[in-house]
């Protein structure tokens, strides 16, 4: 009986493990292949490539293109990966089966003969991501594509190229080699590998702080940097299609991590950008690379979302309506964990990357980004039509950024990062801060930055600046944009020529549906001029083909004592509407200086970052006092409150006799202090 009981006790072991195996792991090819399947289908739904076969040369008998240097070593945009990328091209139009080159014979042994000499040849990049990533997911791609039709040898040696993948890393670049382990499992048929890398991908689905999904729905790669539409793009991108292509299968993603995913969309992705229109602060390094602005357009894959997520299908549908230009998003975000601010209006948006040391300054490696060290040094973006930034960096001063206060030396200047930056905000409007401080040798520059949006204005205040030892005056760029329009100045038919033109003040300057108002008598310059650059000069790895553009550019000229400045920028379709809302300004200054700057806004809405505990009194009516700097926002009868400074804690004050204490959060989240009070 005892004997009895052990073997009955093996047998249910067995089968419970036979059961497991079967829920776990496929027992036919079946599930294998749908999976592979899925990935052929969506190449041929979403690559774009195969429009550029009629530009693809002819290949020599020995499977080499003549146009491609197969002794470049640029680590960035290594021209050797051209071979591979007009393969897999080929290889798209020869899948299509709307294609007139649909299974041509032709393209067949071009496509063998091409592949064929880089799996003999296996060329090597001084940068490891081409070698471990960048080739075998092109290589990956020609297998999925013709597989079916690979000779077994080509196949072997295809899959060798594939393997070079090595499982590691962390973001985005543990997502890509897991992706690659993955379809290398299927290829293979391991299912383990296939779990394991599935389950690594799973572990970097995460909301944290390290690199990767932040908490505030930023992203981070290279540490504290905010790189959204670079890594994060592929980091979202290749996970709601490797969602999409597990759906149903035995390796699905669980809806938990689906939802991190979704949340990353609707809650940070969509509001970097204009549409598909982004700026320079959210993608870094890669600001210099051609059409990199655009990197935040997922029209492509929405559809996806539809299905791997069918409980939020209403919000992706308004998202693609966003990035169609069929809607705008409203609304003020900020992102604590970043350092950025974005303020979408139905007729504009505003973007500010500011940096503190919580944060990274802006990378240049791989020969990109050559005259970026300013990047992310408050350099403030208003988006209307998304002509206005897009592919200008090859035209840009690199010392003039938009928005950024600067001085002129023989080297490049160094951003210094400080602790008070921040934010607060009650969702609609929102007041950005940076204590800001530049430096190079002996010279230097500090002042405390204020940006104030409101409807449809940003105020931006300059207070308390101090330079030393400059040999020309420090300035500040209102902006640097593409000159898309007449420049009127003052007045209504008052348009500028081209050129450079110097006035010791002005009172509004209209250009392309934004006017820029100058709040002290400053000597302004206002720069309107045909340009030209390459995008060598701001990276290796680009093109140095000469290209012509218009830029325009306001800028004030700071006089050797002055410590006080500020502008407004607003949107204003026509001349007339900027003379108007210059005339008639929808906000005034009560105090900047070194002690707090204020702002105030039609219906009594106050704006203020207040830099020392005390007293301020702005008016017999509108007393405050507090214990420590913060910022305040006052709108609809609430107060709004954060610590830029993001050490938390408790607060005390007194806003027009109302007394309080409040606990503030660490992490410079805007809290809601008092839903109603009386003044």
């Amino acid at each position: 009986m005892k004997n009895f009981r052990t073997l009955g006790k093996k047998l249910a072991l067995c089968l419970g493990f036979i059961l497991i195996s079967v829920a776990v792991y496929p027992q036919d090819n079946q599930q294998i292949d749908t999976f592979l399947n899925r990935y052929k289908e969506f190449l041929l739904l979403t690559d774009t490539s195969a429009a550029s076969v009629k530009n693809i040369p002819p290949l020599n008998k020995d499977g080499k293109w003549n146009d491609i240097n197969y002794g470049d070593n640029q680590p960035g945009a290594w021209q050797v990966a051209d071979h591979l990328r007009r393969v897999r091209t080929l290889a798209i139009e020869w899948s299509l089966k709307k294609s007139t080159l649909y299974h041509s014979d032709s393209i067949k042994k071009t496509i063998s003969l091409a592949l064929d000499h880089w799996n003999t040849h296996r060329y090597k990049s001084k940068n490891w991501w081409h070698n471990e990533i960048g080739i075998p997911q092109i290589e990956r791609d020609i297998i999925i594509l013709m597989r079916d039709s690979l000779p077994a040898q080509q196949l072997e040696q295809s899959l060798e190229i594939l393997a070079q993948y090595k499982l590691a890393g962390t973001g985005a670049n543990l997502v890509w080699s897991a992706d690659l382990g993955l379809h290398y499992g299927a290829l293979t048929n391991n299912v383990a590998l296939m779990k394991q890398c599935r389950d690594t991908i799973l572990s970097a689905i995460k909301i944290s702080s390290d690199e990767g999904v932040q908490p505030d729905y930023s992203f981070h790669q290279h540490g504290r940097r905010l790189q959204m539409y670079h890594y994060g793009a592929a980091f979202l991108l290749d996970n709601m299609r490797l969602a999409w292509q597990l759906r149903g299968l035995w390796l699905e993603f669980p809806s938990a991590k689906i939802q991190v995913l979704t949340d990353f969309v609707l809650k940070g992705w969509q509001w970097m950008a204009r549409g598909i229109n982004t700026v320079p602060g959210t993608i870094d390094r890669a600001t210099s690379r051609s059409d990199a602005l655009h990197s935040a357009d997922v029209r492509k894959i929405i559809p996806l979302f539809y299905e791997v997520q069918p409980d939020s299908i209403k919000a992706f549908r308004n998202l693609l309506a966003v990035q169609q230009g069929q809607k705008e998003l409203t609304g003020y975000r900020y992102f604590p964990w970043s350092d950025f601010t974005a303020y979408q209006q139905q007729q504009f948006s505003f973007f500010l990357k500011t940096n503190s040391t919580r944060t990274l300054l802006t990378e240049s490696i791989n020969e990109e980004n050559l005259k970026g060290d300013l990047l992310n040094s408050g350099d403030a973006y208003f988006i209307s039509n998304g002509k206005e930034y897009f592919n200008m960096m090859p035209f840009w001063d690199w010392n003039k950024l938009p928005g950024i206060t600067n001085f002129t030396s023989n080297n490049k200047n160094k951003i210094r990062q400080q602790i008070f930056v921040g934010n607060v905000s009650d969702g609609i409007n929102g007041l950005a801060v940076m204590d800001y401080s530049l430096k190079k040798d002996d010279q230097s520059l500090t002042a405390k930055k204020i940006w104030a949006s409101y409807r449809n204005v940003v105020v931006a205040l300059i207070a308390d600046i101090k330079t030393n030892n400059l040999v020309q005056p420090a300035f500040t760029v209102l902006d640097q944009c593409r000159w898309q329009g007449n420049v009127t100045v003052n007045k209504p038919g008052n348009i500028l020529p081209g050129g450079t033109n110097t006035f010791p003040n002005v009172k509004w300057v209209h250009q392309k549906n934004f006017v820029y108002i100058p709040l002290y008598n400053d000597s302004i310059q206002v720069v309107a001029k045909n340009v030209t650059g390459t995008w060598r000069d701001i990276n290796h790895s680009e093109p140095d083909t000469l290209l012509k553009d218009r830029v325009f550019m306001p800028v004030i000229v700071h006089s050797a004592d002055q410590r006080s400045s500020g502008y407004a920028v607003a949107y204003a379709a026509t001349p007339q509407q900027a003379e108007e809302i210059a005339e008639k300004p929808a906000w005034k200054i009560l105090r900047n200086d070194s002690i707090c700057q204020v702002i105030s806004f039609e219906n009594s809405s106050l704006m203020a970052a207040v830099y020392r505990p005390g007293k301020i009194i702005l008016s017999p009516a509108e007393i405050i006092s507090v214990d420590r700097p913060c910022l305040l926002l006052i709108d609809n009868k609430k107060i709004f409150i954060s610590d830029p400074a993001h050490e938390g804690g408790l607060f005390s004050g007194i806003i027009n006799n109302l007394q309080f204490s409040v606990l503030l959060p660490n992490d410079g989240k805007t809290i809601l202090i008092k839903p109603q009070f009386e003044k």
